[in-house]
């Protein structure tokens, strides 16, 4: 299957748009629309596609022999990347940080492993250091994340997909959605940090520099992927509210920083925000 028809088959683009409500927000005549990336699919939600798309054609026109990448135990990233291979018949390699794990460690490694991608369990030290194992030399490499150009080109089908708006917001890991987004639009973008790598966005933006989007890293919450019982109370009570799922590693840290921007001030009357619903799993 090529990709043009597994995107008309498998997937649902472009992904829809869903305004929410709330007196804190309506009372100010603002609108908050959210684009329902995590609706793209039940695997490949959110920006994993749009990351990914670049890179498998670039593949299927060099003529590599399979595709490799980086990630953690429970990687998003390795999580979509294992399934698009599976599905598109392309041979996958990860490489995952820590020598203690194995295939059955979890049920996204193992999930993963019986998609096909062959699994390297690497120490911490070895990790960093992103090398390829000499029998995988000719594989495409993706970078940690997705991050990188063919992702944050693969932005500009969405921006193609929002609606005339008076401001941005994403969630960032890595970056490369929410510096893709705003290279692609003249909109002013949000960028919510979810961990504490501001140094490496700001390394990022230098090599794709972009006027406007502003970081905000007041939404951390301690660690990454940490436990917080705030922001766990917050996605639980948005889900049952807005019927929109949101966890608290991205999503949840997205729109707490967005709905608290409003309350405090920081949004002017009358403006129609668009939040990018990036998917993930929990």
């Amino acid at each position: 299957m090529d990709i043009t028809n597994f995107e008309f088959n498998a997937l649902n683009l472009p992904s829809p748009m869903e305004e929410i409500f709330d007196e804190c927000w309506n009372s100010k005549g603002i609108q908050v629309f959210v684009k329902r990336d995590d609706h793209i699919h039940p695997i490949i939600s959110g920006n994993k596609w749009r990351k990914l798309k670049n890179y498998i054609q670039t593949f299927s026109l060099n003529e590599h022999s399979g595709i490799l990448s980086f990630g953690g135990a429970y990687s998003n990233h390795l999580f979509a990347l294992a399934f698009a291979g599976h599905a598109l018949g392309i041979p996958t390699v990860g490489i995952v940080r820590g020598e203690e794990l194995n295939v059955s460690s979890n049920p996204y490694l193992k999930q993963i492993n019986e998609w096909g991608m062959k699994l390297h369990f690497e120490t911490r030290t070895r990790y960093r250091e992103k090398k390829i194992p000499l029998e995988y030399e000719n594989y495409l490499c993706i970078p940690e994340g997705g991050y990188g150009p063919q992702a944050i080109d693969g932005m500009n089908t969405l921006v193609n997909e929002l609606p005339s708006c008076d401001a941005i917001y994403c969630a960032m890991g890595t970056g490369a959605t929410a510096i893709g987004i705003a290279r692609f639009s003249n909109v002013p973008v949000t960028g919510i940090l979810t961990l504490n790598n501001q140094a490496e966005i700001e390394d990022h933006l230098n090599d794709f520099p972009t006027n406007n989007l502003t970081l905000d890293d007041n939404y951390i919450f301690g660690k990454y992927a940490k436990s917080n019982t705030d922001l766990e109370l917050f996605c639980k009570e948005f889900n049952e509210k807005h019927q929109i799922p949101i966890e608290p590693i991205y999503t949840g840290r997205l729109f707490y920083a967005l709905i608290d921007h409003i309350k405090n001030g920081h949004i002017a009357p009358d403006s129609k925000l668009v939040a990018i619903h990036t998917g993930g799993i929990k």
